[in-house]
């Protein structure tokens, strides 16, 4: 199997308010119908979400059910959380964690969306305590570039 490309698609019954949400969040729409929404990072084509309405005609019963929030996680990787969190704070957002240190080498602070998926804006601080230093592959550079 050859992988091109990877995202989450977001059932939800917010449809339009997490329209909303996302492309207030820099998202923007490169398909966007009645039920179903395609946004991606303008900068990085890339990162990309879906949003599509539950029980929709078109879609297999698999794909019927709203996502509950809990349980999702999606990460957005920034090139400094602390300027990203002051330019969310500044544009209205609200945040569920704020902005934090890790031992691990991460700075980062957490939204959620109107679903409650956890929206997590991490940067890398390259400050990584020994305990979490060791668990870092050798070769992981090589398989990721």
């Amino acid at each position: 199997m050859k992988v091109t490309n990877s995202y989450p698609i977001i059932i939800t019954d917010k449809f339009t308010q997490s329209r909303a949400f996302y492309k207030k969040l820099g998202f923007t729409p490169v398909f966007d119908g009645d039920w179903y929404c395609q946004l991606v990072w303008a900068d990085f084509p890339s990162v990309q979400l879906g949003l599509m309405k539950p029980g929709h005609e078109t879609q297999p019963a698999i794909f019927h059910a709203a996502t509950l929030g809990e349980g999702s996680v999606l990460c957005l990787e920034v090139e400094d959380a602390g300027l990203a969190a002051d330019e969310l704070r500044d544009a209205g957002f609200d945040f569920a964690l704020e902005v934090r240190d890790e031992p691990w080498g991460q700075r980062h602070f957490a939204l959620l969306d109107p679903n409650g998926v956890r929206i997590d804006v991490a940067s890398q601080t390259g400050q990584i305590a020994p305990e979490y230093a060791q668990h870092f592959l050798d070769d992981a550079q090589a398989v990721i570039a």
